[in-house]
């Protein structure tokens, strides 16, 4: 139930402070966003020391200390000015806690972001964030966006006959052409998959830095037990896709996947995404596709009768009038070659 601030201040004796990164207790930070029925893998500490390094937090304490209210700041910095930047492999963050904010005493935590930071390019609240911010999204500075997830409750039989008449077609057909299916602890011919055929579709380019970026993050998943890193092969051993996936906090992130021409024309991808709802069936996982706003990519994820979950983006400028007019110039030029870029899937 949501708590008024007073209630709120009385139970925790606290109002939320910012912490650079060497104040925050980890230990403490972890304990409480892994007791939340909200966790995410992105919000851990180890997590986001490798997406985010120097990432900085608003943090509530309790009466003895504990943590009890959580918001990561991924903060950046270029030309002396810090801002916030959503980073590599997060699709989401926000605000974890103990109980269900009301409009207002998220407006605290968002009145101290601004008035630390002058400029977001953006920001993205958790799934479970959702409905407390309808009610105060409507101004300019927030985007709706969607992501995918596709409850495993039921039975492998009744969620593939909530897939599309192509889908199950297309699973038929890479069934057909007896593809492989094989657990791998090597990340490597992924990474090739993907700079070889979609990296040069990404508007500006993949920098190094993400893919050592992802080496780290795939390495410290796979020591935690939480990684399953899926090829799809020929029968003579050709890698032709594969899939990186993360479980963590009742879900399945489908994290990283890259597939070759041939993989996309077998629809190795769609085996190994109907091969992880078929071993996960009949459990309280939901899968998350992570989906992208690009039709194409949020067709495909939806053909598995997946469904449209929203989250909102922070985006706000208060930066000096000149620099603000040449980040709002760049923003347009970024979001015309997204929106005209080729759409791959």
């Amino acid at each position: 139930m949501p708590c008024s601030r007073q209630a709120l201040r009385k139970k925790y004796n606290a109002v939320p402070h910012l912490l650079h990164h060497n104040q925050i207790d980890k230990t403490a930070w972890d304990v409480c966003v892994h007791n939340l029925a909200q966790r995410q893998v992105y919000a851990l500490s180890w997590y986001l020391d490798i997406v985010s390094p120097g990432w900085q937090a608003l943090v509530m304490k309790g009466e003895t200390g504990e943590y009890v209210a959580v918001m990561p700041l991924p903060v950046r910095k270029k030309y002396g000015i810090s801002y916030l930047q959503q980073p590599l492999f997060c699709q989401q963050l926000g605000l974890y806690t103990t109980c269900t904010l009301s409009d207002s005493q998220l407006g605290t935590f968002l009145e101290l972001i601004q008035a630390k930071f002058g400029y977001t390019a953006g920001y993205a609240f958790s799934t479970d964030n959702t409905l407390v911010l309808n009610q105060i999204s409507g101004g300019q500075d927030w985007g709706k966006l969607y992501t995918h997830h596709l409850s495993l409750q039921l039975p492998y039989p009744q969620i593939w006959q909530g897939y599309t008449r192509d889908r199950k077609y297309n699973l038929n057909k890479a069934r057909r052409a007896n593809l492989k299916l094989i657990n791998s602890q090597d990340i490597e011919p992924l990474i090739s998959l993907f700079r070889e055929n979609i990296a040069h579709k990404v508007y500006g380019g993949v920098a190094e830095q993400a893919y050592i970026m992802l080496r780290r993050l795939f390495t410290a998943c796979l020591e935690k037990g939480i990684a399953q890193l899926m090829y799809a092969t020929t029968e003579t051993g050709n890698i032709l896709a594969g899939g990186l996936f993360v479980y963590y906090g009742g879900h399945i992130i489908y994290l990283f996947n890259a597939a070759d021409a041939k993989g996309r024309q077998l629809n190795a991808r769609t085996l190994i995404l109907d091969n992880v709802i078929q071993r996960n069936a009949e459990t309280s996982m939901v899968l998350d596709f992570e989906s992208p706003m690009i039709e194409s990519i949020a067709g495909f994820y939806k053909s598995f009768g997946s469904e449209a979950i929203p989250f909102y983006e922070w985006r706000y400028n208060r930066l000096p009038l000149p620099i603000r007019l040449l980040k709002q110039a760049r923003q347009k030029i970024l979001t015309y070659s997204l929106n005209n870029k080729t759409k791959y899937k």
